[in-house]
């Protein structure tokens, strides 16, 4: 596990072709060849593939800076190196029979990851037969296999790895922000799923499975901070828009002939760049947490894990937040189609509605871990 400013500048020196792609993937509902070829080049996808296996087994704060980097350019493309990197780490909780079979082709084999549990199954000889739909599986449309939850038995859920040679794709992702992800629903029927590529969730939430102290890291909350990056990205790729044009855009229905000389919008710009700073100052603390313990071969414990939950909503809201006051301190400009902002308001809002980073249920959560509350309302922590 380690550090890389290089893997970083790797990252920034992506946005031009992001960027340029961008408009392509929104209108297709995918990720363009050329961008996804572009970050497999820059090894964007082997950020958590074991490195016996030609992985990077990258640092927390490294990755989430690079995710931060690839938003800058396009947001649904870091949202796909997001999600496929999180399957990465749950595919390292698996048995190495499992690993060595979904990455044959190589490190840059894209796995997709949906953990919720809509399926069913049977426990058969050698394994599990199951059928289900899942859905929003970001990134499936470039992924040779996905990882999929389906429940074990009452208050137990486990995660397949399943070829996309057994599946097929329905075309439902219609979505008004984060469009190019291509997160469509993905249907099996009748699989047959060896027991060497199923995980047991409670099992691997409970304490690390893998080898290597990147996979010895808890593993949600490895996830969660990873997925800090785009949210980062995309308010500081709002605030450099809103900044450079600053200089060129009056005050509407005012004397100021540069926003840069009214003193509201100096207030705004300011508020909005400190809210981006506590959010990075949240990435990188969480990022320190979570691969200090994995450094001691420690596992936190259920208070830290709920705590480390709330910070990272809390950083993803601060990140929201600012995006909406450069909005509306740059002016009606910003949803133009043409806008760059109008993009990052699109993606931004729909990336803040997924579950996992749910500001009620987090503070609930880590509210009750606090003052010992028994039961807990979620085991995914």
């Amino acid at each position: 596990m380690r550090e890389s400013t290089e893997f970083v500048e790797a990252a920034a020196a992506l946005k031009p072709v992001l960027a340029r792609e961008q408009a392509a993937g929104d209108r297709d509902r995918r990720l363009t060849g050329e961008a996804m070829a572009a970050m497999r080049d820059a090894g964007m996808f082997r950020m958590f593939v074991p490195e016996s296996l030609g992985g990077s087994e990258l640092g927390l704060r490294t990755s989430v800076d690079a995710l931060a980097e690839l938003a800058y350019g396009d947001p649904s493309a870091s949202w796909v190196v997001m999600i496929l990197g999180a399957a990465d780490l749950v595919v390292a909780q698996m048995a190495f029979e499992a690993q060595q079979e979904i990455y044959a082709d190589g490190p840059d084999t894209h796995v997709c990851v949906v953990l919720t549990p809509h399926a069913t199954a049977e426990r058969v000889d050698g394994g599990w037969r199951m059928s289900g739909e899942w859905f929003p599986a970001s990134g499936c449309l470039h992924s040779s296999w996905g990882v999929f939850g389906f429940p074990i038995e009452e208050g137990d859920a486990g995660v397949a790895a399943i070829p996309f040679s057994e599946l097929r794709i329905k075309d439902t992702w219609h979505t008004v922000g984060m469009r190019a992800t291509g997160s469509n629903l993905v249907v099996g029927r009748d699989v047959f799923v060896p027991d060497h590529r199923v995980l047991r969730l409670r099992d691997a939430i409970a304490g690390p499975l893998g080898s290597g102290a990147r996979f010895r890291s808890a593993l949600l909350p490895t996830v969660l901070t990873y997925m800090i990056g785009p949210y980062l990205g995309m308010a500081e790729a709002a605030l450099g828009h809103v900044m450079s044009k600053a200089d060129k855009r009056p005050v509407s229905f005012t004397t100021y002939q540069r926003q840069s000389d009214s003193p509201a919008f100096q207030i705004a710009i300011a508020e909005a760049s400190a809210k981006i700073d506590v959010a990075r100052l949240l990435a990188h603390s969480c990022a320190s947490v979570i691969d200090d313990h994995a450094l001691a071969d420690t596992f936190p414990d259920y208070a830290t894990r709920a705590r480390h939950r709330l910070h990272v909503t809390h950083a993803v809201r601060q990140c929201g937040e600012a995006l909406e006051m450069l909005v509306a301190a740059h002016g009606a400009a910003a949803v133009a189609e043409s806008s760059p902002l109008s993009v990052l308001l699109r993606d931004m809002q729909t990336g803040l509605k997924h579950a996992m980073i749910n500001p009620s249920w987090n503070l609930e959560a880590c509210g009750r871990a606090l003052l010992g509350v028994e039961p807990n309302i979620t085991p995914l922590l």
